[in-house]
């Protein structure tokens, strides 16, 4: 069996990162999509932005261009998908909408699906505890729409794929 090169692998994060980000938004824009339906590609849309950022760490221009607010990102994107993969919690919820019982004055809120605060997560394994990810999180994902972060990675990785040098070019 042969192994596909590292642009192939590139190559496969990227288009991984991009059919998850569809599913989600497809989730995302289908009437009454909950929680349940979406927690599937948002996990898998940050766990293909993970392996992508992580295969592009190897290259020194990829890192010198990297500025602090997407390092901050992809550290809390590590940690939920961490969280996602090792505890299977649900990490995201459906807010927003009518509620019973019904006051005065009435707001209605839109539906929105949005990231858990960190605190109502499955608690890290001792062994495991990443403070500075559980801080980038709660910073970048938690209680925002479910795309909003996914829209911050996919914009870094496009401005990535257009810049001279960089090893996405070949995907």
């Amino acid at each position: 069996m042969t192994m596909p090169s590292s642009t192939g692998f590139l190559r496969l994060a990227f288009d991984g990162f991009h059919q998850a980000r569809a599913r989600l938004g497809e989730c995302l824009s289908a009437h009454g999509a909950s929680a349940d339906a979406v927690a599937i590609p948002a996990a898998e849309t940050i766990y293909w932005g993970c392996v992508l950022d992580e295969q592009l760490t190897s290259d020194g221009g990829y890192k010198t261009v990297r500025g602090r607010a997407i390092v901050d990102v992809m550290r809390g994107a590590r940690w939920i998908r961490n969280r996602s993969t090792h505890a299977l919690p649900l990490t995201v919820e459906r807010t927003g909408g009518l509620s019973l019982p019904i006051q005065v004055p009435i707001t209605i809120e839109p539906v929105v699906v949005c990231w858990l605060r960190a605190d109502r997560l499955p608690p890290e394994p001792p062994k495991y505890v990443d403070a500075a990810g559980r801080i980038a999180y709660d910073k970048n994902f938690a209680d925002r729409p479910v795309s909003d972060p996914v829209e911050d990675l996919a914009q870094w990785f496009a401005n990535e794929h257009g810049r001279p040098g960089s090893r996405l070019l070949g995907t």
